[in-house]
C-alpha cells in the first residue's frame, strides 16, 4: 500500500526534528571536537538532506578552497528555500528571523554573501548585493545587521543612490558603520563641506575608525567574536565593511588622510 500523502508530510517533519536535535549536539560539540561534530552533521544528513545548518556546518569544516566553501555555501541555502518551501517565503516575508525555522536559512545566507565579499571581485560583490537585499526583504528588522555591510557593497560599487536610500531607511542607526558610511557619500555627492560636517559625528562615535581607513593603521589577522560600540574591536567591524568602499574612492581617502594630519 502506497504511503498517503498526510503519512509522508509527518514522516519528513519527523526526521526533520530528529535532524534539528542531532545538530543541537553538534553546535555544542563543535568547538571540543570537530571530528564528532562533522559526525554529526553527517547523521542529520542522511535523515533529511535538506538540514541547512548540517550543510553549512560541514562547509565550515571541510572546505580547503574559497571556491568550494562558497559552492557548499549554495547548495546550504537552496537546501533551505527547498525546506522552507514557497509558501513560507510568501506568507512569512517581512518578518522571517522571527520564526526559528527560517534561521538556518537566513544564518547560510549571511555566510555565503560574507564568504563573497571577501573574494573581492565585482561579480561577487554583486552577488553578495543581492543575498543582502533579499535578506532585508525577508527581515526588513535586520535582526544579522547585514544592512551595514550592504551599505559597503553599494560605495564599493559607486551604486550611490542605493546606498543613500539604504542608510535613509534606518535613520536611528546609532553605531559607527553608518556614520563613516555618510561621510564618504557625502564627500562622493556633496562635496568636502558637507563631509566635514559629519566626520565629526563619526568620530563622535568611534574615533579608532579613522586610521584603518586611512591605511595608517593595518587591519589584524584575527578579530574579535564580538564588539563594543565606540571601541577598537567596533573600529575593525567598521573597517571590514567599508575599507574597500574607501579604497575604491582615493580623492575621498587622500582628503580624510589630510584631515586626520590637520591639514585638510
Amino acid at each position: 500500500m502506497s504511503m498517503s500523502k498526510s503519512t509522508r508530510k509527518l514522516d519528513r517533519e519527523s526526521q526533520r526534528r530528529e535532524a534539528k536535535g542531532l545538530m543541537y549536539d553538534a553546535m555544542d560539540a563543535i568547538f571540543d571536537d570537530e571530528e564528532r561534530t562533522a559526525s554529526l552533521c553527517r547523521k542529520a544528513l542522511k535523515l533529511y538532506p535538506d538540514c541547512v545548518d548540517a550543510l553549512s556546518m560541514l562547509a565550515e569544516l571541510e572546505c580547503e578552497t574559497t571556491d568550494e566553501y562558497m559552492t557548499r555555501l549554495r547548495e546550504a541555502v537552496e537546501a533551505g528555500r527547498r525546506d522552507l518551501g514557497p509558501k513560507c517565503f510568501k506568507e512569512d516575508k517581512g518578518y522571517f528571523w522571527g520564526l526559528l525555522e527560517t534561521r538556518p536559512f537566513m544564518r547560510a545566507m549571511a555566510l555565503l554573501a560574507d564568504a563573497l565579499i571577501r573574494s573581492a571581485t565585482p561579480e561577487a560583490t554583486d552577488e553578495a548585493i543581492a543575498i543582502y537585499e533579499e535578506m532585508l526583504e525577508l527581515n526588513p528588522n535586520d535582526n544579522q545587521g547585514v544592512r551595514d555591510w550592504l551599505v559597503g557593497c553599494y560605495l564599493t560599487q559607486k551604486r550611490y543612490e542605493d546606498a543613500s536610500e539604504l542608510l535613509e531607511r534606518y535613520p536611528d542607526d546609532w553605531l559607527a558603520a553608518p556614520a563613516w558610511a555618510k561621510v564618504l557619500l557625502a564627500f562622493i555627492t556633496d562635496g568636502e563641506e558637507q563631509a566635514s560636517k559629519l566626520l565629526a559625528e563619526a568620530r563622535e562615535r568611534n574615533a579608532h575608525v579613522e586610521q584603518y581607513l586611512t591605511g595608517r593603521k593595518r587591519l589584524p589577522r584575527t578579530r574579535a567574536g564580538s564588539y563594543s560600540p565606540g571601541d577598537e574591536s567596533e573600529a575593525l567591524y567598521c573597517a571590514d565593511m567599508l575599507n574597500d568602499a574607501w579604497k575604491k574612492h582615493p580623492k575621498a581617502r587622500q582628503w580624510l588622510k589630510g584631515v586626520e594630519a590637520g591639514v585638510g
